[in-house]
């Protein structure tokens, strides 16, 4: 299948301890650098599983801009419609407990305000014919709501939030999704529920067609128009670190329904793709 994705593309620096983390001082670990980016990372998803993406972005220039291309390249990312814009592009860093969980991230994505709504119009209308379009919540409002309207009645529309900072992105375009992926805390920026089955039936009854709120080692709560009901996860062995999941639970929800599964087995379908991403990851470590 072929996608077209546009949204958040940055340089990862990942910091993690050894051991328990030692809050105002020098801890020993690991340093990473990587290409990231929830965009990204769900466009690289589908191409490990033999898909084809193609991504529009801001990639910034100089070293890191050309280190970041260079990466997205050789992942097998096509980047033929991306903006390579002055300055830096987007980074993100990010601590992790030793365990590997996140602890506290900071992200700078001020590049993609060069992605203006007539840019993205003018790049998606240039791009090849595709399965289903991908959006996720670094993009600029008006620019989500170009990016919607250029998919209306031609293509499936998935989003991911990305941060309850910037989940309200997406609230006018609500109507137009396909499938919506939040967290329970980004459910619940947009809702107001804390509770993952009100706030998922409030998606819903705002036009949202499917809804899957990701709620970590719980699972996931899926709902449509007919109904919904909580996905529990696939055990994993204790102290298996989360990261990574998100972005296989993405894949995995978007494939399943373009083979026009239910919305029960999207998520189930997306649970075991989280799970085995996260068993790989670990016989990595």
């Amino acid at each position: 299948m072929r996608f077209l994705a546009a949204g958040g593309v940055n340089l990862d620096i990942l910091g993690q301890p050894l051991c328990d983390l030692k809050l105002r001082d020098s801890n020993p670990g690991t340093v990473t650098l990587r290409a990231g980016g929830v965009c990204h990372n769900i466009a690289l998803e589908l191409v490990r599983q033999g898909h084809t993406v193609h991504l529009v972005t801001c990639l910034g220039s100089g070293p890191a801009g050309h280190l970041l291309e260079n990466l997205c390249r050789d992942e097998g990312i096509d980047l033929s419609h991306s903006l390579c814009t002055s300055g830096a592009p987007g980074m993100y860093l990010c601590l992790h407990e030793h365990t590997g969980d996140m602890l506290c991230a900071v992200n700078d994505m001020r590049t993609l305000e060069a992605l203006t709504p007539q840019e993205i119009l003018d790049r998606l209308g240039k791009m090849p014919p595709a399965d289903a379009l991908v959006l996720d919540c670094n993009l600029r409002e008006d620019t989500l709501c170009a990016a919607a309207a250029f998919a209306r009645g031609r293509l499936p529309l998935f989003l991911d939030p990305v941060s309850t900072f910037k989940a309200p992105r997406c609230r006018r375009i609500l109507r137009y999704l396909d499938i919506l992926k939040p967290n329970r805390m980004e459910a619940e920026a947009l809702t107001g529920f804390p509770n993952p089955a009100d706030s998922a039936r409030a998606l819903v009854d705002l036009g949202v067609r499917r809804v899957f709120v990701s709620l970590g080692a719980e699972g996931v709560y899926y709902a449509d128009a007919s109904g919904g009901g909580l996905c529990p996860a696939v055990p994993l062995d204790f102290g298996t670190p989360l990261t990574g999941a998100g972005d296989a639970l993405c894949g995995g929800i978007l494939l399943a329904y373009l083979q026009r599964r239910s919305t029960a087995e999207c998520a189930a379908h997306g649970v075991r793709c989280a799970a085995r991403k996260l068993r790989e990851a670990a016989r990595q470590t």
